[in-house]
């Protein structure tokens, strides 16, 4: 019977001897329930579509419980707990990558920020904290304080993201949980630190401004500094070949580099050299004006076809909100059709955004009868009752509904994040009976719902 059908059918398959479950709320989704109807137990009381979202769910974390079975049985430097006093997670072979959410510039932001962005990342899915500091103005003492801070209020993993010594040194006296970035260029000055602390490795020389292009020279120089530091005693390394911009400099090149380091990895030379590896997303997601979703969704599928260790990601920019929710999907639905053998598809966990795959079919239209609309009337009539303002708020997940009197003072505020309901609240306090007002907000709200759902700028009228 139709999802959408509020109670539950179990009185009448005892009434009738036979099972009556519901189906998908929509009738789109029928050729999809029904092609997984083998894998699937319908339910007396929830939709089919959402079962299906369930299935997808169970079946990550069923994967990734056998997974961590295996790799708590094969420990060394390529898996390993990040910091196993504080936490289960577990980087290396055949696992889904936790995902670092950095706080860009945190080192100048306000406490009252620094709180929201992590709980935001926190609620989102990321399993790391990173503090990113600014580059040629570093702020020890400010490092100490945040670490202190976000430690305050949440339970989760922090990483520092600097080259600079003297902050990264801040961040070890506060038992930092990881560490970006060690390269040829800094490292000898950071061999006293402990040895268990969560290094990511870069192929680079950052103090004189070496960057090496060719994947040859990055791959070498990631394996000369691996050795080196494990020489020093270190045991939790993280290798970074860098990710880079699409077009230039290119992201194929620093692909290759990841591809490289794979094969070089499996040379019995090297195997004692292997390390999980860290994909900075961030390079090529902020740098396009491209909807994230896709952008995260195709380079999960990479990360996870070459068992990244890691993945790095930001919100920086407003066309990134949500973000890390999006690769965190992304990521599950990647890792379950890893171990099923199939593409990412039809795994019970979708990740779209503006479009999706399945339609309503369309009903013969007599077009004879109908009323053709193809012009837009323009004119205005103030309405003498006020007008609305209507804003967003990205992470309360807020709709915030301003009412003013036409000389311009705030009468009412209302807030909700259901179009519906807060229309309907707007025309049960009789602000206006002018129909296309009405009519307008009620479109405006729709608008700003949707913008909500899909993590998108709400700009009223545009």
């Amino acid at each position: 019977m139709p999802g959408f059908v509020q109670w539950d059918s179990r009185d009448l398959e005892d009434k009738f001897s036979i099972k009556i479950r519901k189906g998908p709320e929509f009738a789109s989704d029928l050729p999809i329930t029904l092609n997984n109807l083998e894998n699937l137990e319908l339910s007396n009381t929830i939709p089919a579509n959402r079962l299906l979202e369930i299935s997808g769910e169970n079946k990550f974390a069923e994967i990734v419980k056998e997974q961590l079975n295996l790799a708590i049985n094969n420990l060394g430097t390529h898996t390993y707990y990040l910091n196993e006093r504080k936490s289960n997670i577990i980087i290396g072979r055949n696992l889904p990558p936790p995902i670092i959410a950095e706080i860009v510039n945190c080192t100048e932001k306000s406490n009252e920020n620094i709180l929201k962005k992590t709980k935001h990342y926190i609620n989102s899915g990321a399993d790391i904290i990173d503090i990113g500091c600014v580059s040629n103005k570093p702020n020890p003492e400010r490092i100490k304080e945040i670490i202190k801070l976000i430690r305050s209020k949440h339970d989760v993993l922090i990483s520092i993201d600097s080259m600079t010594p003297e902050e990264i040194n801040a961040a070890v006296e506060e038992n930092i949980d990881l560490i970006l970035s060690l390269d040829l260029g800094n490292y000898k000055e950071l061999l006293n630190i402990p040895k268990n602390i969560p290094i990511v490795i870069l192929p680079t020389n950052v103090k004189k401004a070496y960057i090496p292009k060719d994947h040859e020279t990055r791959v070498e120089n990631l394996f000369r500094l691996t050795k080196e530091l494990f020489n020093n005693g270190f045991k939790k390394l993280i290798a970074d070949p860098l990710l880079e911009t699409p077009i230039n400099p290119g992201i194929c090149n620093s692909l290759e580099t990841y591809f490289s380091y794979k094969k070089v990895v499996s040379e019995d030379k090297y195997k004692n050299y292997e390390l999980p590896l860290f994909f900075g997303i961030s390079n090529v997601v902020e740098l396009i004006d491209c909807d994230s979703v896709g952008i995260n969704g195709l380079l999960a599928s990479i990360a996870i076809e070459l068992d990244m260790g890691i993945l790095f990601t930001v919100e920086h920019s407003t066309k990134l909100m949500g973000g890390v929710r999006e690769l965190k999907e992304c990521v599950k639905l990647n890792y379950i059709a890893k171990y099923k053998k199939t593409p990412p598809i039809n795994q019970g966990i979708s990740v779209f955004r503006a479009k999706g795959k399945t339609n309503q079919k369309t009903p013969l239209i007599n077009h004879t009868n109908a009323v053709l609309v193809d012009k837009l009337l323009t004119d205005y009539i103030p309405d003498d009752s006020g007008y609305f303002r209507i804003y967003t708020n990205h992470y309360s997940k807020e709709i915030y509904i301003l009412f003013y009197s036409t000389d311009d003072q705030l009468l009412y505020t209302f807030i909700g994040d259901n179009a519906e309901a807060l229309s309907k609240k707007i025309i049960q306090s009789n602000l206006t009976n002018n129909i296309y007002h009405l009519n307008y907000l009620g479109r405006e709200l729709k608008k700003a719902e949707i913008c909500l759902i899909l993590d998108k700028p709400y700009i009223q009228e545009e």
